[in-house]
């Protein structure tokens, strides 16, 4: 494996790529694909018995045509069919959760602009929030991943470990704090206040929420009669934790990528060279963080001390 050439590198994982791609689909369409029928034929089933009952009253076709332009209304995210705390749709707790979804990539799609005005404002909006949004993580990133650093680097030093296993020990538990802390206790949270959803999808829809995938079945407080204080205050907690959590998420990502074993499988497909300026970069801040941690050497018993 060591003597590919670097093309011949790169192709192997582009096809490894698309080969966890089609094995996705397909387990997704087997998963996925019997259920979907069986809600279809039962959406069927009560539509027609729905209009054989009330035949009389319905004009042809009326109902597909209501039922059509109520799922395009709530597509956008505007919806007749809630209480008075869903009623406004733009009201500004709800705009403040549609703007971090799209700072955040997170795209819920409850939301979207129906206005010309709107769209445009929407592509100018994330074209200038995105890069924003990645100096703000990177200078975030910059100050915490230090902080992060020094326990491991303590741990190294004092008990004389190799960096490997502190470096290990560090991102195994903060990986575990971070899925414990914001997937695993909010989702039984989200679990207890919802009552009408499993713990797996509650757990589901944090993880959805923080890996940016954004699957908004299970938006706190959606079709239900909630106070609008309570309904808004619910969209402002998600906000927040959205915010907390996604950086909380990416600083244990770029944990676990500063391993040297997840190092050694990216240095395979680069081309084979000297070590480069960022890889030395990177050495030496980590050398620099051990011997910062380092406690001050006492003097040798036969050397007389500095004046």
């Amino acid at each position: 494996m060591g003597g590919l050439r670097p093309w011949s590198r790169y192709g192997l994982l582009v096809v490894a790529h698309l080969l966890a791609l089609g094995l996705g689909a397909v387990v997704f369409q087997a998963l996925e694909g019997p259920p979907a029928c069986r809600l279809q034929a039962e959406l069927r089933a009560e539509l027609a018995a729905f209009q054989a009952e009330h035949r009389a009253c319905l004009p042809p076709g009326a109902l597909e045509e209501l039922l059509g332009t109520a799922l395009a209304t709530q597509a956008h995210g505007v919806s007749t069919l809630g209480n008075s705390s869903e009623g406004r749709t733009w009201d500004l707790p709800s705009a403040l959760l549609f703007a971090a979804s799209i700072l955040t990539t997170t795209g819920y799609g409850h939301m979207a602009p129906l206005s010309p005005g709107g769209k445009a404002f929407c592509m100018v909006y994330a074209a200038l929030g995105l890069p924003a949004s990645l100096a703000l993580v990177a200078t975030l990133r910059h100050c915490l991943l230090p902080v992060l650093s020094r326990p491991r680097a303590w741990v190294a030093v004092h008990w004389q470990l190799s960096p490997a296993r502190p470096a290990l020990l560090q991102a195994v538990a903060l990986g575990l704090l971070v899925a414990s802390s914001f997937v695993l206790l909010p989702g039984l949270v989200l679990w207890g206040l919802r009552g009408d959803c499993s713990l797996l999808g509650a757990v589901y829809f944090c993880f959805s929420s923080l890996s940016t995938i954004g699957l908004e079945d299970l938006l706190p407080g959606r079709g239900r009669s909630l106070h609008p204080v309570i309904y808004h205050l619910g969209q402002l907690t998600l906000l927040g934790y959205l915010l907390l959590g996604l950086l909380a998420m990416l600083l244990a990502v770029e944990t676990f990528s500063e391993l040297p074993q997840v190092r050694a499988m990216g240095k395979f497909f680069r081309p084979s060279g000297p070590v480069t300026a960022e890889d030395q970069g990177g050495i030496l801040g980590q050398d620099e963080l051990a011997l910062s941690t380092l406690p001050p050497a006492a003097p040798a018993s036969g050397q007389a001390p500095a004046c």
